[in-house]
């Protein structure tokens, strides 16, 4: 499943991206355009008004909507599939204005919002597009990872919280529940809500690995490593839970055990912030300035809207220059 909790949890705070957990199949495909309505058919024999009859005028309009129509559909598609974002945008705005029900434009429109770093639009296109689709939990984790952005935890966790409701048996929806919870600091509530999970769908990893971050909140070091290793020995590439045995080892003081996690989590996801900045703080820690430096301007142009949380590490580096 494709990889999306505010915290960097041993000197800095640790916030799990879990962006690509879910891809929804509607971004995948392209609907056709809702179909006309069906001619009236006047029965045998009965007058038919002159004005119902279409003239030349009338099917120049229809061609004209339809070339328009067919225009704006193969511009959105294509510059959507060249990652072209900005190109993309206006021409999937003006399908959403003409075809306010097709979720699958809502949530195309909602992607290149993402994309481009708009997450107050984004979230309110997610909103509009939980009101219309059939399913609205596809919007899940995307619009909780929106309002994390901005910072708005309440709504993360009612967005979250409204998905679970439409599937109630899903895992992966209670997870989010519990994440959310975990991202506004309520972490009994995220405990219940992983649990949750983990009943629905043993053992379900994700929900282990946000149980050990909670140990990892309350300095549980033996439990939360536990608990990480656990996950690692089913899932070896599982990257969060390298994280959380990477910064757990780090508190305990074995810098050799924790480099190891971290170097394992760098390699499966490169461009984590968390990972880079954990292990920015571990060089620092090491004297290695240099490379600390270079993996601190990482995280820094990884996620610009984290940039308060490396700073300061970014000012302690300043007179250093980064290691190639």
């Amino acid at each position: 499943m494709p990889a999306v909790a505010r915290l960097l949890l041993a000197l800095v705070t640790l916030s799990s991206g879990w962006y690509a957990l879910f891809v929804s199949p509607v971004l995948s495909g392209t609907p056709p355009p809702p179909a006309a309505p069906a001619a009236h058919i006047a029965p045998a024999g009965a007058v038919v008004p002159t004005d119902a009859v279409p003239t030349a005028a009338d099917a120049a309009t229809a061609s004209a909507d339809t070339a328009a129509f067919d225009a704006m559909l193969v511009q959105s598609r294509d510059a959507f599939a060249a990652e072209q974002w900005q190109e993309a945008l206006e021409p999937t705005r003006q399908l959403v204005r003409r075809f306010p029900g097709q979720h699958v434009y809502l949530a195309r429109l909602a992607e290149i919002y993402r994309k481009l770093g708009r997450p107050a639009d984004e979230a309110a296109t997610w909103e509009i597009f939980m009101d219309r689709a059939p399913l609205p939990a596809d919007a899940c984790p995307s619009i909780g990872h929106a309002y994390r952005k901005l910072e708005k935890y309440d709504q993360a966790v009612a967005a979250f919280e409204r998905c679970y409701d439409a599937d109630p048996q899903n895992a992966e929806l209670a997870f989010f529940v519990g994440l959310g919870n975990e991202w506004a600091t309520r972490f009994d509530a995220a405990r219940e809500w992983y649990q949750k999970a983990i009943a629905l769908a043993p053992p379900h990893f994700d929900s282990e690995v946000g149980l050990a971050r909670l140990h990892l909140h309350r300095n549980e070091l033996p439990a939360a490593l536990g608990r990480a290793r656990a996950v690692l020995r089913h899932v070896p590439k599982h990257v969060d839970a390298a994280l959380v045995a990477g910064l757990a080892e780090q508190r305990a003081g074995h810098r050799a055990e924790a480099r190891g996690h971290l170097e394992s989590a760098a390699a499966l996801a490169e461009d984590y912030f968390d990972v880079q900045l954990a292990l920015g703080v571990l060089d620092y820690s090491e004297s290695k300035y240099g490379d600390a430096r270079g993996r601190f301007e990482n995280a820094s142009r990884l996620d610009a809207s984290r940039l308060d949380e490396v700073r300061p590490w970014l000012d302690r580096t300043a007179n250093v220059r980064a290691t190639p």
